[in-house]
Protein backbone atom coordinates (compact mmCIF):
# COMPACT_ATOMS: atom_id res chain seq x y z
CA UNK A 1 0.00 0.00 0.00
CA UNK A 2 1.40 3.40 -0.96
CA UNK A 3 2.16 6.12 1.57
CA UNK A 4 -0.77 8.19 0.27
CA UNK A 5 -3.22 5.33 0.73
CA UNK A 6 -1.83 4.60 4.19
CA UNK A 7 -2.28 8.24 5.20
CA UNK A 8 -5.87 8.25 3.92
CA UNK A 9 -6.59 5.01 5.76
CA UNK A 10 -5.24 6.40 9.01
CA UNK A 11 -7.31 9.56 8.60
CA UNK A 12 -10.43 7.50 7.88
CA UNK A 13 -9.76 5.32 10.93
CA UNK A 14 -9.27 8.37 13.14
CA UNK A 15 -12.51 9.91 11.89
CA UNK A 16 -14.35 6.64 12.46
CA UNK A 17 -13.07 6.41 16.03
CA UNK A 18 -14.02 10.05 16.49
CA UNK A 19 -17.51 9.78 15.05
CA UNK A 20 -18.57 6.36 16.29
CA UNK A 21 -19.10 7.40 19.92
CA UNK A 22 -20.96 10.54 18.85
CA UNK A 23 -23.22 8.60 16.51
CA UNK A 24 -23.90 6.07 19.26
CA UNK A 25 -24.90 8.99 21.48
CA UNK A 26 -27.41 10.07 18.84
CA UNK A 27 -25.49 13.01 17.43
CA UNK A 28 -26.79 14.71 14.32
CA UNK A 29 -26.16 18.17 12.96
CA UNK A 30 -28.61 20.98 13.48
CA UNK A 31 -29.20 24.44 14.86
CA UNK A 32 -31.99 26.48 16.35
CA UNK A 33 -35.27 24.97 15.08
CA UNK A 34 -38.13 27.08 13.79
CA UNK A 35 -40.18 27.04 16.96
CA UNK A 36 -41.53 29.63 19.36
CA UNK A 37 -41.24 30.13 23.10
CA UNK A 38 -44.35 29.23 25.09
CA UNK A 39 -45.00 32.46 27.02
CA UNK A 40 -48.05 33.14 29.16
CA UNK A 41 -49.71 36.54 29.13
CA UNK A 42 -48.86 38.75 32.09
CA UNK A 43 -51.51 38.87 34.83
CA UNK A 44 -51.82 42.27 36.54
CA UNK A 45 -51.40 42.29 40.30
CA UNK A 46 -54.60 42.30 42.32
CA UNK A 47 -55.36 45.55 44.11
CA UNK A 48 -56.32 43.74 47.33
CA UNK A 49 -53.74 44.02 50.09
CA UNK A 50 -51.89 40.71 50.53
CA UNK A 51 -49.80 39.94 53.60
CA UNK A 52 -46.10 39.58 52.92
CA UNK A 53 -44.89 35.99 53.25
CA UNK A 54 -41.31 34.76 53.34
CA UNK A 55 -40.04 31.41 54.62
CA UNK A 56 -36.49 30.07 54.79
CA UNK A 57 -35.24 26.53 55.37
CA UNK A 58 -32.51 24.10 54.46
CA UNK A 59 -33.37 21.42 51.93
CA UNK A 60 -31.37 18.96 54.06
CA UNK A 61 -32.22 19.39 57.75
CA UNK A 62 -29.17 17.39 58.81
CA UNK A 63 -26.44 17.54 56.19
CA UNK A 64 -25.64 14.10 54.79
CA UNK A 65 -22.56 15.27 52.83
CA UNK A 66 -19.75 17.68 53.64
CA UNK A 67 -20.19 19.45 50.29
CA UNK A 68 -23.43 20.61 48.59
CA UNK A 69 -23.63 22.77 45.47
CA UNK A 70 -25.59 23.62 42.29
CA UNK A 71 -29.29 23.08 43.00
CA UNK A 72 -32.35 22.98 40.77
CA UNK A 73 -36.03 22.96 41.73
CA UNK A 74 -39.30 22.29 39.92
CA UNK A 75 -43.04 21.91 40.62
CA UNK A 76 -44.58 18.47 40.25
CA UNK A 77 -48.04 17.96 38.81
CA UNK A 78 -49.61 17.51 42.25
CA UNK A 79 -48.19 20.80 43.56
CA UNK A 80 -45.23 19.30 45.41
CA UNK A 81 -41.70 20.53 44.86
CA UNK A 82 -38.73 18.45 43.76
CA UNK A 83 -35.08 19.45 44.01
CA UNK A 84 -31.73 18.08 42.89
CA UNK A 85 -28.16 19.10 43.72
CA UNK A 86 -24.61 17.78 43.89
CA UNK A 87 -23.29 16.42 47.18
CA UNK A 88 -20.19 14.59 48.35
CA UNK A 89 -16.94 15.11 50.21
CA UNK A 90 -15.80 18.00 48.00
CA UNK A 91 -16.32 19.41 44.50
CA UNK A 92 -15.06 17.03 41.84
CA UNK A 93 -14.56 14.11 44.23
CA UNK A 94 -15.42 10.61 43.07
CA UNK A 95 -18.11 10.25 45.74
CA UNK A 96 -20.14 13.25 44.54
CA UNK A 97 -23.65 12.17 43.54
CA UNK A 98 -26.79 13.88 42.28
CA UNK A 99 -29.24 13.98 45.19
CA UNK A 100 -33.04 14.19 45.00
CA UNK A 101 -35.68 15.30 47.52
CA UNK A 102 -39.34 16.36 47.47
CA UNK A 103 -41.46 18.66 49.57
CA UNK A 104 -45.22 19.00 50.00
CA UNK A 105 -47.01 22.14 48.87
CA UNK A 106 -48.35 23.04 52.33
CA UNK A 107 -46.45 25.53 54.47
CA UNK A 108 -45.92 23.08 57.32
CA UNK A 109 -44.47 20.33 55.15
CA UNK A 110 -40.78 19.46 55.20
CA UNK A 111 -38.32 18.24 52.63
CA UNK A 112 -38.04 14.47 52.39
CA UNK A 113 -34.85 12.64 53.27
CA UNK A 114 -32.54 13.04 50.27
CA UNK A 115 -31.38 10.07 48.24
CA UNK A 116 -28.83 9.80 45.42
CA UNK A 117 -30.27 9.20 41.96
CA UNK A 118 -27.00 9.39 39.99
CA UNK A 119 -23.61 8.17 41.17
CA UNK A 120 -20.34 8.00 39.29
CA UNK A 121 -20.56 4.22 39.03
CA UNK A 122 -24.12 3.94 37.74
CA UNK A 123 -23.58 6.85 35.32
CA UNK A 124 -20.60 4.97 33.85
CA UNK A 125 -22.53 1.71 33.61
CA UNK A 126 -25.55 3.32 31.95
CA UNK A 127 -23.63 5.44 29.42
CA UNK A 128 -20.90 2.85 28.73
CA UNK A 129 -18.31 5.55 29.34
CA UNK A 130 -15.62 6.36 31.87
CA UNK A 131 -17.00 8.83 34.44
CA UNK A 132 -14.53 10.47 36.78
CA UNK A 133 -16.84 13.04 38.38
CA UNK A 134 -20.38 14.46 38.29
CA UNK A 135 -21.67 18.02 38.35
CA UNK A 136 -24.47 20.53 37.67
CA UNK A 137 -27.92 18.86 37.59
CA UNK A 138 -31.06 20.46 36.10
CA UNK A 139 -34.56 19.14 36.80
CA UNK A 140 -37.40 19.78 34.32
CA UNK A 141 -41.07 18.96 34.97
CA UNK A 142 -42.84 17.89 31.79
CA UNK A 143 -46.48 18.66 30.99
CA UNK A 144 -47.31 14.94 30.96
CA UNK A 145 -45.97 14.47 34.49
CA UNK A 146 -42.57 13.18 33.45
CA UNK A 147 -39.40 14.46 35.11
CA UNK A 148 -36.34 15.05 32.99
CA UNK A 149 -32.92 15.31 34.63
CA UNK A 150 -30.00 16.83 32.75
CA UNK A 151 -26.64 16.41 34.45
CA UNK A 152 -22.93 16.90 33.77
CA UNK A 153 -20.30 14.16 33.74
CA UNK A 154 -16.54 14.33 33.16
CA UNK A 155 -14.33 11.48 31.95
CA UNK A 156 -10.94 13.22 31.89
CA UNK A 157 -9.73 16.71 32.72
CA UNK A 158 -11.77 19.42 34.38
CA UNK A 159 -15.23 20.87 33.87
CA UNK A 160 -14.25 22.18 30.44
CA UNK A 161 -14.14 18.53 29.27
CA UNK A 162 -17.66 17.71 30.43
CA UNK A 163 -20.63 16.08 28.68
CA UNK A 164 -24.39 16.26 29.21
CA UNK A 165 -26.59 13.29 30.11
CA UNK A 166 -30.34 12.71 30.49
CA UNK A 167 -32.45 10.59 32.83
CA UNK A 168 -36.26 10.48 32.97
CA UNK A 169 -38.84 9.50 35.58
CA UNK A 170 -42.51 8.69 34.98
CA UNK A 171 -43.48 8.41 38.65
CA UNK A 172 -42.43 11.66 40.31
CA UNK A 173 -38.83 10.64 40.84
CA UNK A 174 -39.35 7.25 42.50
CA UNK A 175 -37.70 5.39 39.62
CA UNK A 176 -35.50 6.62 36.79
CA UNK A 177 -34.61 5.44 33.31
CA UNK A 178 -30.98 4.62 32.47
CA UNK A 179 -28.84 7.63 31.61
CA UNK A 180 -28.60 8.69 27.98
CA UNK A 181 -25.51 10.63 26.97
CA UNK A 182 -26.42 13.51 24.65
CA UNK A 183 -24.56 13.58 21.37
CA UNK A 184 -24.02 17.27 20.65
CA UNK A 185 -20.79 17.24 18.63
CA UNK A 186 -18.90 14.74 16.45
CA UNK A 187 -15.59 15.99 17.87
CA UNK A 188 -15.12 14.25 21.22
CA UNK A 189 -18.57 15.51 22.29
CA UNK A 190 -17.16 17.47 25.25
CA UNK A 191 -17.36 20.87 26.95
CA UNK A 192 -21.10 21.20 27.41
CA UNK A 193 -22.50 22.24 30.80
CA UNK A 194 -25.87 23.29 32.19
CA UNK A 195 -27.02 25.32 35.19
CA UNK A 196 -30.22 27.36 34.69
CA UNK A 197 -33.86 26.64 34.02
CA UNK A 198 -35.35 25.53 30.71
CA UNK A 199 -37.97 27.48 28.73
CA UNK A 200 -40.94 25.54 27.28
CA UNK A 201 -41.56 25.67 23.54
CA UNK A 202 -44.85 25.70 21.67
CA UNK A 203 -44.12 22.32 20.07
CA UNK A 204 -43.76 20.60 23.45
CA UNK A 205 -39.98 20.76 23.59
CA UNK A 206 -37.63 22.83 25.72
CA UNK A 207 -34.96 25.44 25.14
CA UNK A 208 -32.26 24.77 27.72
CA UNK A 209 -29.52 27.37 28.27
CA UNK A 210 -26.14 25.61 28.25
CA UNK A 211 -22.55 26.80 27.84
CA UNK A 212 -19.15 25.91 26.45
CA UNK A 213 -15.75 26.25 28.14
CA UNK A 214 -13.04 24.88 25.80
CA UNK A 215 -11.07 27.45 23.74
CA UNK A 216 -13.50 30.13 24.84
CA UNK A 217 -16.45 30.63 27.16
CA UNK A 218 -19.81 31.35 25.58
CA UNK A 219 -23.53 30.51 25.85
CA UNK A 220 -25.49 28.05 23.75
CA UNK A 221 -29.06 26.76 23.56
CA UNK A 222 -29.97 23.07 23.80
CA UNK A 223 -33.18 22.34 21.90
CA UNK A 224 -34.55 19.35 23.75
CA UNK A 225 -37.42 17.03 22.83
CA UNK A 226 -37.90 14.22 25.36
CA UNK A 227 -39.38 11.07 23.87
CA UNK A 228 -40.70 7.80 25.21
CA UNK A 229 -37.52 5.94 24.21
CA UNK A 230 -34.78 8.49 23.51
CA UNK A 231 -34.36 12.23 23.91
CA UNK A 232 -33.67 14.21 20.77
CA UNK A 233 -31.40 17.23 21.17
CA UNK A 234 -29.47 19.67 19.03
CA UNK A 235 -27.57 22.79 20.07
CA UNK A 236 -27.10 26.28 18.68
CA UNK A 237 -24.70 29.04 19.69
CA UNK A 238 -25.80 32.44 20.96
CA UNK A 239 -22.39 34.09 20.50
CA UNK A 240 -18.72 33.15 20.73
CA UNK A 241 -15.74 34.67 22.48
CA UNK A 242 -14.45 34.75 26.04
CA UNK A 243 -16.51 37.48 27.71
CA UNK A 244 -19.55 35.67 29.13
CA UNK A 245 -21.08 32.24 29.66
CA UNK A 246 -23.44 30.22 31.92
CA UNK A 247 -26.62 31.90 30.62
CA UNK A 248 -30.07 32.31 32.12
CA UNK A 249 -32.82 32.29 29.47
CA UNK A 250 -35.87 34.53 29.91
CA UNK A 251 -38.58 34.40 27.23
CA UNK A 252 -40.49 37.67 26.81
CA UNK A 253 -42.77 36.76 23.90
CA UNK A 254 -43.06 33.89 21.40
CA UNK A 255 -40.19 35.30 19.33
CA UNK A 256 -38.37 37.49 21.85
CA UNK A 257 -36.06 36.45 24.69
CA UNK A 258 -32.90 37.49 26.46
CA UNK A 259 -29.91 35.74 27.96
CA UNK A 260 -28.30 37.08 31.12
CA UNK A 261 -24.77 35.72 31.34
CA UNK A 262 -22.07 35.29 33.95
CA UNK A 263 -18.94 37.37 33.35
CA UNK A 264 -15.86 35.53 32.13
CA UNK A 265 -13.60 38.28 30.82
CA UNK A 266 -12.10 41.50 32.11
CA UNK A 267 -15.43 43.31 32.67
CA UNK A 268 -16.99 42.07 35.95
CA UNK A 269 -20.61 42.67 34.93
CA UNK A 270 -23.62 40.61 33.96
CA UNK A 271 -23.89 40.50 30.17
CA UNK A 272 -27.15 40.59 28.20
CA UNK A 273 -27.93 39.43 24.67
CA UNK A 274 -31.35 39.40 22.96
CA UNK A 275 -33.18 37.56 20.20
CA UNK A 276 -36.20 38.61 18.14
CA UNK A 277 -36.52 35.39 16.12
CA UNK A 278 -36.87 32.73 18.84
CA UNK A 279 -33.17 32.05 19.26
CA UNK A 280 -31.95 31.77 15.68
CA UNK A 281 -29.98 35.00 15.97
CA UNK A 282 -28.71 36.96 18.99
CA UNK A 283 -27.38 40.48 19.46
CA UNK A 284 -23.80 41.11 20.49
CA UNK A 285 -23.41 40.75 24.27
CA UNK A 286 -23.43 44.01 26.23
CA UNK A 287 -22.67 44.74 29.90
CA UNK A 288 -25.86 45.27 31.90
CA UNK A 289 -24.52 47.66 34.51
CA UNK A 290 -24.99 45.04 37.24
CA UNK A 291 -21.84 43.54 38.82
CA UNK A 292 -20.78 39.91 38.60
CA UNK A 293 -17.75 38.30 40.29
CA UNK A 294 -17.57 35.46 37.73
CA UNK A 295 -20.41 33.71 39.57
CA UNK A 296 -23.68 32.00 38.70
CA UNK A 297 -26.98 33.90 38.48
CA UNK A 298 -30.57 33.19 37.50
CA UNK A 299 -33.56 35.14 36.22
CA UNK A 300 -37.21 34.57 35.35
CA UNK A 301 -40.28 36.41 34.08
CA UNK A 302 -42.83 36.75 36.86
CA UNK A 303 -46.54 36.19 36.31
CA UNK A 304 -47.12 39.98 36.30
CA UNK A 305 -44.60 40.47 33.48
CA UNK A 306 -41.69 41.85 35.48
CA UNK A 307 -38.28 40.19 35.42
CA UNK A 308 -36.68 38.88 38.61
CA UNK A 309 -32.93 38.39 38.96
CA UNK A 310 -30.91 36.64 41.69
CA UNK A 311 -27.20 37.50 41.67
CA UNK A 312 -24.05 38.19 43.69
CA UNK A 313 -24.07 41.97 44.00
CA UNK A 314 -20.30 42.47 43.99
CA UNK A 315 -17.36 42.30 41.61
CA UNK A 316 -15.01 40.39 43.89
CA UNK A 317 -16.79 37.78 46.04
CA UNK A 318 -19.88 35.66 46.63
CA UNK A 319 -20.62 36.90 50.15
CA UNK A 320 -24.05 38.30 49.33
CA UNK A 321 -27.03 37.21 47.26
CA UNK A 322 -29.57 39.81 46.16
CA UNK A 323 -32.79 40.10 44.20
CA UNK A 324 -33.45 42.78 41.59
CA UNK A 325 -36.51 43.46 39.43
CA UNK A 326 -36.97 45.05 36.03
CA UNK A 327 -40.14 46.67 34.70
CA UNK A 328 -38.77 47.21 31.18
CA UNK A 329 -37.61 43.77 30.04
CA UNK A 330 -34.14 43.99 31.49
CA UNK A 331 -33.11 47.48 30.41
CA UNK A 332 -33.11 48.86 33.96
CA UNK A 333 -32.93 46.98 37.26
CA UNK A 334 -33.83 47.90 40.83
CA UNK A 335 -32.39 46.02 43.78
CA UNK A 336 -35.18 45.01 46.16
CA UNK A 337 -34.14 42.28 48.60
CA UNK A 338 -31.11 40.61 50.13
CA UNK A 339 -31.39 36.83 50.51
CA UNK A 340 -28.08 36.28 52.32
CA UNK A 341 -25.03 38.30 53.30
CA UNK A 342 -22.02 37.52 55.50
CA UNK A 343 -18.44 38.74 55.09
CA UNK A 344 -16.16 35.98 53.90
CA UNK A 345 -18.98 33.45 53.36
CA UNK A 346 -20.29 32.05 50.07
CA UNK A 347 -23.90 32.19 48.87
CA UNK A 348 -23.98 31.24 45.21
CA UNK A 349 -25.60 29.54 42.22
CA UNK A 350 -29.21 30.69 42.76
CA UNK A 351 -32.09 28.94 40.98
CA UNK A 352 -35.51 30.62 40.58
CA UNK A 353 -39.00 29.16 40.18
CA UNK A 354 -42.50 30.64 40.37
CA UNK A 355 -45.08 27.97 41.14
CA UNK A 356 -48.74 27.81 40.11
CA UNK A 357 -49.84 29.39 43.41
CA UNK A 358 -47.88 32.53 42.56
CA UNK A 359 -45.14 32.05 45.10
CA UNK A 360 -41.49 32.38 44.17
CA UNK A 361 -38.89 29.83 45.24
CA UNK A 362 -35.13 30.33 45.34
CA UNK A 363 -32.63 27.61 46.09
CA UNK A 364 -28.94 28.42 46.39
CA UNK A 365 -25.65 27.07 47.67
CA UNK A 366 -25.20 27.97 51.34
CA UNK A 367 -21.49 28.07 52.28
CA UNK A 368 -20.92 24.98 50.12
CA UNK A 369 -22.37 22.92 52.97
CA UNK A 370 -26.11 22.87 52.27
CA UNK A 371 -28.85 24.06 49.93
CA UNK A 372 -30.97 26.95 51.21
CA UNK A 373 -34.61 27.25 50.12
CA UNK A 374 -36.42 30.61 50.33
CA UNK A 375 -40.13 30.92 49.53
CA UNK A 376 -41.92 34.27 49.22
CA UNK A 377 -44.88 35.97 47.58
CA UNK A 378 -44.92 39.09 45.44
CA UNK A 379 -46.20 41.13 48.37
CA UNK A 380 -42.96 40.40 50.24
CA UNK A 381 -40.93 41.19 47.14
CA UNK A 382 -42.66 44.58 46.81
CA UNK A 383 -42.68 45.51 50.49
CA UNK A 384 -39.92 47.46 52.25
CA UNK A 385 -36.86 47.09 50.07
CA UNK A 386 -33.80 46.26 52.15
CA UNK A 387 -31.03 46.34 49.58
CA UNK A 388 -29.07 49.28 48.25
CA UNK A 389 -30.69 51.19 45.35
Amino acid sequence: MSTGYQRCALIALALALHLAPALRDGWHSGGAPRVEFAVRDAVPRRSAVEPAICREEFVVSQATTAFSHVSSICELGDGRLAAVWCGGSREGAGDVAVWFATRGSLDNDKWSSPRPIVTRDNAAQETFRLVRKLGNPLLIAEKDGRLTLVYVSVAVGGWSCSSLNIKQSLDGGHTWSPSQRLGLSPFFNVSELVKNNAQPLTDGGWAVPIYHEVLGKFPELLWLHPGSVRVEAVKSRAFGGRSAFQPSLVALAPQRALLLCRAAGSVPEIYITRTTDAGRHWTAPRPSGLPNPNSGLDALRLSDGRLLLAFNDTTTSRENLRLAVSNDEGVNWRRVRTLAEEPGAEFSYPFLLQTSDGRVHVTFTWKRRNIRHVTFNLAWLDSEADAKP
